[in-house]
């Protein structure tokens, strides 16, 4: 984990006392007749070594802004777009005003949305974070600055949290496939260590295992930022040797590509291969094999997330994490004889 930088760690570099960096933080370098060079360089040395926790501090004494900062990772993506519309709605209801931004699952992106959502003043995040942001969110939680983890989470970091139960939405997939007679259940989830993702595999691989079907697991992993061509390679895979006779896609995105895939391929749904995907859009229902799918309780995701964060500003001991239960929308994509 990165060390935090604290004032005495600026003091040392710039030369001068932690009481006088303390005081040009604090805005107050002119009232203590603090010469501007030496401010400046203090200012300057802060910066560059990023030195977050002031940004926190500064911003919880600057008082009420109603402002809270929503950190999502691609806004056009359905599911986020939903999300947004309701933490806004939602906020507006308790007089907060949300300010939205993307990341493209980026860490540096992320990096510099937080420093630039903190220094316009919000009380509280709402985080999606990505693939790396472990240290960030672990800062987060460490500078005691009201954030709360959407859609993914950190099971070391004790930071709240709303989330679906992930483990439980492929074991309820997977159960169902098993229970439609599909043995050869392959699995296909992104290159990632983001615990959503590797819950949703667990849930996957325990089911198959205590079906004793252990010789049918497949999961195949493939690139988050341009996952087509890796979803095309492994879909042939799948299918033209190991013969599975179902396939589930981990997201949204995922199982979109794997449509446009597996049309490509002239593969049938479900007559060559069962399907089930996550999160409903028009394109499962509008297909010529209405997709199977999880289905999250987005409003609940949504809504909870903007509460507990208000709860959070409003009470400096609040926490509270929240896994929601999934649901299965069977559709003709995963059934047999339909």
């Amino acid at each position: 984990m990165e060390k935090k930088v604290s004032i005495k760690d600026i003091a040392k570099m710039v030369g001068v006392s932690p009481a006088l960096v303390s005081m040009v933080l604090n805005g107050k370098a002119e009232q203590y007749r603090i010469g501007e060079e030496v401010a400046r360089r203090v200012a300057e040395t802060a910066k560059e070594m990023h030195y977050a926790p002031n940004l926190v501090a500064k911003n919880l004494r600057s008082g009420k802004t109603q402002l809270v900062g929503l950190i999502v990772t691609d806004i056009s993506n359905p599911f986020y777009s939903a999300i947004a519309r309701i933490v806004e709605d939602r906020a507006s209801e308790l007089n907060y005003t949300v300010l939205i931004s993307s990341t493209d699952e980026n860490l540096k992106n992320t990096e510099r949305l937080v420093d630039v959502l903190l220094n316009k003043g919000v009380e509280g995040l709402i985080l999606v974070p990505c693939d790396g942001s472990m240290n960030l969110v672990q800062r987060l939680y460490e500078s005691h600055f009201p954030t709360v983890l959407l859609d993914r989470y950190f099971p070391d970091i004790d930071l709240s949290s709303s989330c679906l139960d992930n483990y439980r939405a492929t074991e309820l997939a997977t159960e169902h496939l098993l229970g439609q007679g599909y043995k050869n259940v392959a699995l296909i989830a992104y290159n990632t260590e983001m615990h959503h993702i590797l819950d949703r595999i667990s849930g996957y691989e325990d089911t198959m295992k205590n079906a004793g079907l252990s010789s049918y697991i497949h999961v195949r992993k493939v690139n988050i930022l341009n996952p087509k061509p890796d979803i095309r390679e492994a879909l042939e895979e799948l299918i033209l040797r190991e013969h599975v006779d179902a396939v589930m896609f981990l997201t949204n995105m995922l199982a979109t590509n794997g449509l446009y895939c597996l049309n490509e391929m002239n593969v049938k749904i479900p007559d060559d291969v069962a399907v089930v995907g996550f999160n409903g859009n028009d394109a499962f229902n509008l297909f010529y094999s209405p997709i199977t799918y999880v289905k999250q309780p987005i409003e609940q995701i949504a809504k909870q997330s903007i509460d507990i964060l208000i709860k959070r500003i409003k009470k400096s001991n609040y926490k509270s994490k929240v896994f929601l239960e999934p649901e299965l929308v069977i559709q003709k994509s995963s059934q047999k004889d339909v």
